[in-house]
């Protein structure tokens, strides 16, 4: 037994455990994956503590050791593989392509040392790789990589140089590894930068270990380096958590989290610089505040989770089918408030409540029923309205209020256009009120003024 290794045995495990109490706080699904990678490092790294200090190791440890190499670099594949392809999809090109590696390191590790059956398998390789990567992944460039990297294997094999080949096989598996951590993880990460360190030095010590072997001056260096990467690998992946968490936490502050709109919050943070920018350019802008009508009778006849399904809904059709305004939130309830900067003719103004009306009024599936819901909508546009957010908001809020105590209009009509501070104000699923509204108004507005 070699007991040098026995405290960074030690060290990869704390890690390791402080990573499973953190993944159990945070759960998030990536991590699943990568404690399973650092699982296989952790039963590497015991069973090379039991190799002799000297001459050849024994072969089942030897098996084990290189085997949980190879699954585990899979394993880090599989987490930091691309977008571009279905989880299944991912797992089945890394799994179908990691079956013939799996075999020639198991024959390496039982010590065969005869060429045949790693010819068989370089073969089965190189066909099932280009195969997989032209009609699961869509790459000629990877099938040419996949040709590539199997000769090589083929010509260390027939030249003798069985170690050399399996330690190229889990560069090629680390450096990828590394390279699509690299190209998925966030660009100012700490946490990226520990992983893709550690990745490519892991590689990179793959890479050497056949010519290091040799040389008994560098094997204590060397050792030390391939531990270290460990550790690195380990607490990126605790800062990468973190980080996400932390990023989790400042998306939710600004957010609302049922339908993943800006919140109230973000809104008035949004609203004072569209309103900066207005100022700058001589523009205006229009804010447009929308409540739903009998939105509580849906919650009281049909449930909180269906009044939850038609807010998402309407979110998700405002979203899509509305394209003049930059910003969409919600307050609130049934509040939701948009922000259309340089609306510079009545039309355009007309044409944006249009649309927003269509989209609100699109039928919706909730729990097998077919649902059709209206809004009332109050506007204000700085500068002519308000001077300022503030009270830009009371306006449209006041307007949209007002609107909402009418008594009902017959549905779907024809928007009523009426002027208001030179603007527009539309009935029913659209804008403001009649004359006495509008004095109404005017004198909330006055006393406003006057406190």
């Amino acid at each position: 037994m070699n007991y040098a290794f026995l405290p960074d045995l030690l060290a990869l495990t704390i890690l390791i455990v402080i990573l499973v109490l953190l993944h159990r706080r945070h759960p998030q699904k990536q991590a699943d994956l990568w404690l399973l990678g650092l699982f296989f490092t952790l039963v590497e790294a015991v069973a090379h503590t039991f190799y002799a200090p000297v001459g050849p190791p024994n072969r089942y440890l030897h098996l084990t050791v290189v085997d949980c190499y190879l699954v585990a670099g899979l394993v880090f594949t599989l987490a930091s593989g691309d977008k571009t392809l279905a989880p299944r999809g991912r797992l089945l090109y890394i799994g179908l392509n990691g079956l013939s590696l799996l075999a020639i390191n198991t024959l390496y590790g039982l010590h065969y040392r005869t060429p045949t059956p790693y010819f068989v398998f370089v073969a089965i390789g190189l066909i099932v790789g280009m195969a997989s990567s032209i009609y699961l992944r869509k790459s000629w460039l990877r099938a040419g990589l996949q040709f590539c990297g199997w000769l090589a294997i083929g010509f260390l094999i027939k030249a003798g140089d069985y170690r050399e080949a399996v330690y190229w096989s889990l560069s090629c598996v680390y450096c990828i590894a590394a390279f699509n951590f690299q190209r998925r993880l966030p660009a100012r990460s700490t946490g990226k930068l520990a992983i893709v360190t550690g990745f490519s030095i892991w590689g990179l010590c793959f890479l050497l270990h056949p010519w290091v072997v040799h040389y008994a001056a560098f094997a204590d260096i060397a050792s030390h380096v391939w531990n270290m990467q460990k550790s690195l690998i380990s607490i990126g992946m605790i800062l990468l958590m973190l980080e996400e968490q932390v990023s989790s936490n400042e998306w939710l502050a600004l957010h609302d989290e049922l339908t993943g709109l800006p919140n109230r919050r973000s809104f008035e943070d949004r609203l004072s610089s569209a309103l900066d920018r207005s100022r700058r350019r001589n523009s205006n802008v229009a804010l447009l505040m929308l409540d739903l009508n009998g939105f509580k009778r849906i919650n009281d006849t049909m449930g909180h989770c269906a009044g939850d399904q038609v807010l998402q809904e309407v979110a998700k059709n405002l979203q899509e089918h509305v394209h003049s305004f930059e910003t969409l939130a919600r307050l609130g309830g049934d509040e939701f408030t948009m922000i259309a900067s340089d609306v510079r003719e009545d039309q355009s103004l007309e044409r944006l409540l249009d649309d927003v009306r269509r989209a609100v009024e699109r039928p919706l599936m909730i729990d097998g029923h077919r649902l059709v819901v209206t809004a009332s909508l109050g506007v204000a546009v700085f500068p002519d309205d308000a001077p300022d957010a503030a009270r830009l908001l009371r306006v449209a809020d006041q307007r949209m209020y007002l609107l909402k105590q009418r008594p009902a209009l017959p549905q779907r009509v024809r928007p009523e256009v009426m002027p208001v501070s030179g603007r527009l104000a539309m009935d029913a699923t659209a804008l403001i009120a009649s004359e006495s509204s509008r004095r109404r108004l005017r004198a909330a507005m006055a006393d406003d003024a006057s406190s």
